[in-house]
């Protein structure tokens, strides 16, 4: 006993069950860093900026200087 579906019609381009990566389609959403680098590189510079213009970072270099002396 077989099952037959159709007029043996051909199935072409679909996909029954589990999705796998090598079908062409890809539904993962990219994040915000690898969609926009260039930003998010000018973004990361100006917040490590910000954190070196803290005063305590004054003392730490005379600290490192005076290993040095």
């Amino acid at each position: 006993m077989s099952i037959r579906i159709g007029d043996n019609n051909k199935i072409k381009n679909s996909s029954i069950g589990h999705q796998s990566s090598s079908s062409g389609v890809n539904n993962e959403k990219k994040k915000f860093h690898e969609k926009h680098p260039a930003l998010f590189s000018i973004f990361v510079s100006v917040v490590a900026g910000i954190i070196l213009l803290f005063s305590f970072w004054e003392t730490f270099i005379i600290w490192i200087e005076s290993l040095f002396k």
